[in-house]
């Protein structure tokens, strides 16, 4: 004989299995993916607009659009692998500076071969990286203020080596045609910026040294309690953004055809709007490669429209400043939803 709580168990394993309901997935979908459907509608809206039209989405735009912003994206993705760490390095525009003096003073002034110098310059990078890391790892210092320090302190040095003046009047013609050229109507620089974001998308995504930075950035204590090397995990990540801001530096010299003291650091502030608005999107409150690159040309593309608008000088400012707040408390809204994710978002 059937009791009633049998014939309500069917009932309850039913309520159990059943899938989320339509507004839950919607949600879900808005989550993931509402920031390419933005970006969708902002590229809609500038290519209709009849004073935007006939510009936004001509080639000439779109390959200044790619040219420009490979250098911020590669900087931003040096940014975004300590962060999936939980450490922010605040010293990625300085390395990604001094990278861009040393290739251009070695070159330029000092007449060494190209060969020479652009290894050199991203080994000093690395070099740069692996201090703060090894300042972090070890010494357990604070990630802002250690890469704050190092930050101002490479600014000083940059300029007492510049003297404030530009460096680039007598660099080769090869290193300025990589930067100002296309290969099939593409930007030169793309080449470059392509692999490295599939790069660190694999090494970041589907790698174990990966995962255990995602760990660490859950919890450092639990991850060393469960095997995983901290110190030396998180002395490869700033090792790697280290290598990451060289290579932007030697880009950016061949993109600028110069180089001087201020352009590396003012990377920073659009590097790290990049990388909090792509933690909104695709893996929302986990700062993630291809959010990053969306995030990126997010911005990229929407002071683009508001420049062809003639908007004036401080309107991208204001932009670019609000769209960091706003991408790094919704950042830090799904972080908490998720129950987890770096520490600083």
């Amino acid at each position: 004989m059937t009791t009633d709580s049998e014939k309500r168990a069917p009932e309850r394993v039913h309520e159990q299995g059943a899938p989320p309901g339509l507004s839950h997935q919607l949600f879900n979908l808005g989550t993931h993916y509402g920031l390419l459907v933005l970006f969708a509608i902002v590229v809609a809206f500038f290519a209709l607009y009849g004073a935007t039209s006939s510009v936004y989405l001509s080639q000439a735009n779109l390959v200044t659009l790619l040219g420009n912003n490979a250098v911020v994206c590669i900087v931003a993705l040096a940014v975004l692998v300590t962060l999936t760490a939980g450490y922010i390095d605040l010293s990625v525009g300085a390395v990604t500076g001094v990278s861009s003096v040393v290739v251009a003073g070695a070159v330029g002034n000092d007449h060494i071969s190209m060969a020479i110098a652009i290894p050199v310059a991203i080994v000093v990078g690395m070099l740069l990286g692996l201090l703060n890391g090894f300042l972090i790892a070890k010494f357990h210092l604070s990630s802002i203020v250690t890469t704050l320090g190092m930050s101002t302190a490479l600014s000083g040095v940059m300029l007492w080596y510049t003297k404030g003046s530009t460096i680039g009047g007598q660099l080769p013609q090869s290193l300025l045609n990589f930067g100002s050229l296309n290969w099939f109507g593409i930007p030169r620089v793309t080449y470059v910026m392509v692999p490295i974001v599939f790069i660190c998308w694999f090494v970041l995504e589907n790698t174990p040294f990966g995962r255990y930075l995602q760990a660490i950035a859950s919890n450092s204590r639990s991850s060393r309690l469960v095997g995983i090397n901290v110190d030396r995990s998180v002395l490869v990540a700033f090792t790697f953004s280290g290598f990451l801001a060289g290579v932007a530096g030697v880009l950016l010299t061949a993109r600028s055809g110069a180089a001087d003291a201020t352009t590396g650091p003012s990377y920073l502030f659009l590097a790290l709007a990049g990388v909090f608005l792509g933690a909104t999107t695709i893996h929302p409150g986990r700062p993630n490669t291809w959010g990053t690159v969306v995030g990126i040309f997010f911005v990229a593309f929407v002071v683009s429209g508001l420049s062809l608008l003639g908007a004036s000088s401080w309107a991208p400012d204001l932009f670019n400043g609000l769209i960091l707040v706003a991408a790094a408390s919704l950042a830090s809204i799904f972080a908490r939803r998720r129950g987890g994710g770096p520490r600083l978002l």
